[in-house]
């Protein structure tokens, strides 16, 4: 599902499309299954929700993220279990809709939390990093309130879409406009990394931590994977001690990789 799709749902849910956008919409979700499902799902979140928490997106703690992520990986099984035990004592309809609901959406997250975190058999550091590496876990570009919404569409597609050297142009533009964006300073750090461009990964990376805004101490997870892409070993583990020390983004993940490097010395 595209950003551009989960506007173009957001506001056909607020009846700010023209009449001839709503019958476009009305036809894509006749004639397109996954859409339809995604809209149900919106629709009914939008109708569960208040208008606070349904914008979670601007909200939501990423230390929240991560607490709930490593409550589903640990727990995928029991969790499976549970919603199974009150399934079964849940009688009234209305409840047993809304538990069904919520037991797809629990069930949707179990198996994304097993993809993201499958067994790990690493006996090489390229392959550490393959691990640690295979999903970025950034968040999108795009706001509800944004001024800018489609040069950062552009910007995200292409990153996306693995062209990062056209990502970069945009992001370079974008940053000029608002550079206490830490958003984009990740995008374009990433970007270089891809590209292989390690000094210039690094040195964006610095500018995020050294305007200490509210992302910033992602930076030092990014270089983490930076130092460990270039073969820089030592500078890897600096940052692993630096963000373990100092409990920062992706505490958990640095500890485990820091053992992961380790054992590659056993």
């Amino acid at each position: 599902m595209s950003v551009e799709e989960d506007i173009l749902i957001e506001q056909f849910l607020r009846n700010l499309l023209s009449d001839e956008q709503r019958n476009d919409f009305l036809d894509k979700v006749s004639n397109d299954v996954d859409f339809k499902q995604k809209f149900l799902l919106e629709k009914q979140l939008f109708e569960t929700l208040n208008e606070e928490e349904w914008s979670y997106a601007s909200n939501v703690d990423p230390g929240e993220v991560e607490e709930y992520a490593t409550l589903y990986k640990n727990n995928a099984e029991r969790l499976g279990n549970i919603i199974e035990k009150a399934k079964a004592n849940h009688k009234r309809k209305n409840n047993l809709r809304r538990l069904v609901y919520f037991s797809a959406a629990a069930a949707a997250l179990i198996a994304i939390f097993i993809n993201f975190y499958p067994q790990k058999d690493l006996s090489s550091p390229e392959e550490v990093y393959v691990h640690y590496a295979s999903s970025y876990e950034l968040p999108s570009l795009i706001s509800r309130n944004s001024e800018d919404n489609t040069s950062l569409i552009a910007a995200e597609h292409s990153f996306k879409n693995k062209n990062y050297q056209e990502a970069l142009n945009h992001i370079e533009a974008l940053l000029e406009k608002d550079k206490d964006n830490s958003i984009l300073y990740l995008y374009k750090a990433i970007s270089h990394l891809e590209l292989e461009e390690y000094d210039s990964s690094e040195k964006t990376l610095n500018a995020l931590i050294d305007r200490d805004l509210i992302d910033s101490e992602k930076g030092y997870w990014y270089k983490s994977l930076l130092y460990l892409k270039a073969n820089e070993f030592n500078k890897c583990e600096q940052m692993l001690n630096i963000i373990i020390e100092n409990s920062y983004f992706k505490y958990n993940d640095a500890k485990e990789m820091l053992k992961d490097l380790e054992d590659l010395k056993e």
